[in-house]
């Protein structure tokens, strides 16, 4: 799970609000700013600090304005310089999830004369610091430190309703020599005296957070245009921080063309020993094996730069869904691919991980969407978000999507944004009224469930006709959308493809052709979030990772004891903290599999003898010198297995057949599998074990075509949304 968060993109600002506290009864205007200097010692996990904090009021009326700490921290004084109008009162209170110790601290004014227009409020206070990444104190000192709001170790405000207060800072941290400290902003002073370091990070545009990260990093730097780059690695490997400069300068050119000027001084890679990751203001903070991929450059980098356009400044309101995730997902993940030709297979993606983990009891509309917190959520607020804005941009056009998003990034960074503001940016660019498009799309659960109920050709008069009727057969009143129809006359090889308005649950139409028609078939670029048909998806392992009942079916010998026993422990772990745990079997009994999707382990597993036709129309075959996939040869030595299936004689669910080669990889497997959920077959080679062939099943809608006469029906290309790629 650790893993999927660093390769998701998750923005800070989720793992502060797990700690918010309500309550605080004033107002404040503009951003709240710190002066924080840090007495760091990171090896003891300890602090000592001194916080002039400076706020900024509106309101002249009888408040008390409240600030909060970590609990554990011992305060030595609160003061209000030169200014005897206030009372300070302090008590110990708790989070909202009853966890963690917090020190409420009031001030309240005792005088009938109004509040200042600012207040600036000193505080010193110390001790062992709350690490998120380490919320137990279970870290050593080769974790390092890692500070942020969800630490408490600054005083925090934070108002009744709407978002919390943006802040500005100068951070101060004097640390031990042979130690890095990175935050937000611009690092504007590092000089060393003796064994201590002083480094001063300072931040004058608005922040959600203030961040503190140290461990022992070699740091490397480089400049593109006015932008410091740097590389903070727990080893000195220059080639890697190099790599991952080049890949920084061209991504950040591409998005600066795309959306606007990049909105910071700098942009770092921060390396975590840990394996999580986090996108944050200015940087990135990703784990150790992770940026050491190859792919990791150019797929999950990218999205973290990206985010420093959408949800790192252009801030996610917490009263809203966070429309970030899957705004970062379609310009980065999704976009990378439409400019190789591929945005198709994309989409189609995100609907069958929609079909393989959303279901009635874990659904949730976009506006309810906050951070991801399973496969479900963000299947939704990436995948289904991510849809959302695809037919946006056939609602509005290419030309207006983009200036709607460069309106929004400009009109709303630095400051927080809904999917109301969203909506406005592109009803601005289009000159459309949106409200009903975003009215379903953002507060309904579920989607549409299209079919193709019929398909007709006539002719009068010498001229083809071709009548359709698409129906939307879920429960519930019609999602509005632009419904794309793909339409091939006889011995025809490109398509004339429209695009219809679909209001109502009922669309039917005629098409006047020129000769006649070969095949229809609607949406033929996967453009319409829908739930998708089951019988015509094709098997992939996500399938059988999201089936509530997996049943798990071991072999009863293996050759060598370490992979049975390896086996064992990948069974236990697919329902490790369910509710539901399926059924174990052993490849002996004869006791009847109970329904849902299964999981067969071991190449000699008696079961698997029901897999191999399905396999042999999939073009594979299993002979005893290894595995022919596709006229591939691959040997079974130091190769693992994986091939996902649906479940035979035409039983509901698929099965995942597993092969490994030795109980050593097995661990590596049950890591890496699930982030492989859209693929049928899988080659691994080694113990690590390295991907060595990934391979996705057929996808053929049947229920959404219609084929009048045989023949090659092929699709063109699509135009991507640019003409232009990162280089």
């Amino acid at each position: 799970m650790n893993f999927l968060k660093a390769i998701s993109g998750i923005t800070l600002w989720a793992l502060g609000s797990l700690f918010f506290l309500s309550g605080v009864a004033f107002s404040l205007e503009g951003p709240v700013h710190h002066e924080l200097t840090v007495k760091l010692d990171p090896t003891g996990k300890s602090v000592q600090i001194r916080d002039v904090l400076t706020v900024h009021l509106v309101e002249e009326n009888d408040f008390v304005l409240k600030l909060f700490l970590h609990g554990n921290f011992w305060l030595g004084h609160i003061i209000i310089p030169d200014n005897t109008d206030f009372i300070i009162e302090t008590k110990t209170t708790l989070d909202t999830e009853g966890k963690i110790p917090i020190t409420q601290v009031s001030i309240r004014k005792i005088t009938e004369l109004p509040w200042p227009e600012f207040l600036a409020i000193e505080f010193e206070y110390g001790g062992k610091i709350f690490d998120s990444q380490n919320p137990d104190g279970a870290g050593d000192s080769d974790d390092g430190v890692f500070l942020s709001g969800a630490s408490f170790f600054y005083p925090q405000t934070q108002e009744e309703t709407g978002p919390p207060d943006l802040m500005t800072f100068e951070l101060t941290v004097n640390h031990p020599d042979g130690w890095k400290v990175v935050s937000q902003g611009q690092k504007m002073v590092e000089s060393k005296k003796k064994e201590d370091v002083h480094v001063v990070w300072e931040s004058t545009q608005p922040m959600e957070d203030i961040i503190l990260i140290a461990n022992r990093f070699e740091e490397f730097q480089a400049l593109h245009g006015n932008i410091q780059l740097h590389a903070y690695l727990l080893k000195s490997e220059p080639e890697l921080a190099e790599k991952y400069f080049s890949a920084a300068k061209k991504y950040l050119d591409f998005y600066e063309k795309l959306i606007g000027p990049y909105p910071f001084e700098k942009f770092a890679l921060v390396e975590n020993s840990q394996q999580t990751g986090y996108g944050m203001s200015s940087f990135t903070f990703m784990g150790s094996r992770i940026i050491r991929f190859p792919f990791i450059l150019n797929t999950s980098y990218p999205h973290e730069i990206l985010h420093n356009w959408w949800g790192n400044s252009t801030y996610i309101d917490p009263s809203s869904g966070n429309w970030a995730e899957g705004l970062t997902s379609y310009l980065s993940d999704h976009l990378l691919l439409e400019l190789e030709g591929r945005g198709h297979q994309y989409r189609l993606q995100q609907l069958i991980k929609i079909l393989n983990y959303v279901n009635e009891s874990n659904d949730l509309p976009l506006i309810d969407f906050k951070w991801r917190t399973s496969m479900a959520s963000q299947a939704i607020g990436y995948g289904k978000m991510l849809m959302m804005l695809h037919m946006l941009r056939l609602q509005v056009g290419d030309e207006a999507f983009l200036a709607a998003l460069r309106e929004f990034y400009r009109d709303r960074q630095f400051r927080f944004a809904s999917l109301d503001d969203l909506r406005v940016a592109f009803e601005s660019a289009s000159d459309k009224d949106l409200t009903n498009f975003f009215a379903h799309w953002t507060y309904r659960r579920g989607g549409p469930e299209l079919e193709l109920a019929s398909a007709t050709h006539t002719t009068a008069g010498g001229e083809h006709q071709l009548q359709i009727k698409v129906q939307q057969t879920q429960s519930g009143p019609a999602f509005p959308l632009k419904l794309p129809v793909a339409i091939w006359t006889k011995g025809a090889t490109v398509p004339q493809i429209t695009i219809l308005d679909m209001t109502e649950k009922t669309l039917t139409t005629s098409f006047s052709l020129p000769g006649e028609p070969g095949k229809v078939m609607i949406d033929p670029y996967t453009e319409v979030f829908r739930k998708l048909d089951r019988k015509d998806v094709p098997p992939s392992i996500g399938q059988t990772y999201g089936s509530s009942l997996p049943s798990r079916i071991l072999p009863n010998q293996e050759d060598f004891p370490d992979v049975l026993m390896g086996y064992h422990q990948f069974a236990q772990e697919l329902v490790e903290g369910r509710q539901v745990v399926g059924h174990l079997f052993d490849d002996s009994k004869s006791n009847p599999v109970p329904k849902g999707s299964l999981w067969v382990f071991g190449r000699a597993n008696e079961y698997a003898r029901h897999l191999k036709p399905q396999m042999k129309n999939y073009g594979v075959e299993i002979q005893a010198d290894g595995v022919v996939i596709q006229g591939k040869t691959f040997a079974w030595k130091d190769r693992s297995f994986v091939f996902t299936l649906q479940r035979p004689g035409n039983r509901e669910g698929s099965v995942t057949w597993v092969i490994a080669h030795s109980g050593e990889s097995i661990p590596g497997l049950i890591r890496k599998l699930p982030h492989y959920g859209k693929y049928g077959v899988l080659v691994f080679k080694g113990n690590e074990p390295e991907n060595e062939f990934k391979g996705a099943w057929p996808f053929q809608p049947s229920g959404l075509m219609k084929v009048f006469h045989p023949g090659d029906y092929s699709l063109p290309p699509q135009a991507p949304l640019v003409d232009y790629k990162p280089d």
